[in-house]
């Protein structure tokens, strides 16, 4: 069965990379935190640091991978028979 693109699930991916643009966004708040956390002794290991990046870079790597599905799917739905 052919997966057929539709209106719907392309505006259901761009949603999700909306998504994963504020993650990243407000991830880079709790990397703050991390750095001052580390420069005032409260989280002497840095963990609060490590998570902050990792979420920048599930934000960004979701964003990619849904933008490409959406722009796969518009092209699809623009496209003359």
């Amino acid at each position: 069965m052919m997966n057929q693109p539709t209106w719907p699930k392309a505006f259901a991916y761009i949603g999700l990379v909306v998504m994963g643009f504020t993650l990243a966004y407000y991830s880079t708040a709790i990397a703050t935190a991390g750095i001052a956390g580390r420069l005032l002794g409260t989280d002497r290991s840095g963990d609060v640091l490590t998570l902050g990046t990792a979420f920048v870079l599930v934000g960004i790597a979701m964003a990619a991978v849904f933008g490409f599905l959406a722009l796969t799917q518009v092209l699809a739905l623009t496209r003359k028979p």
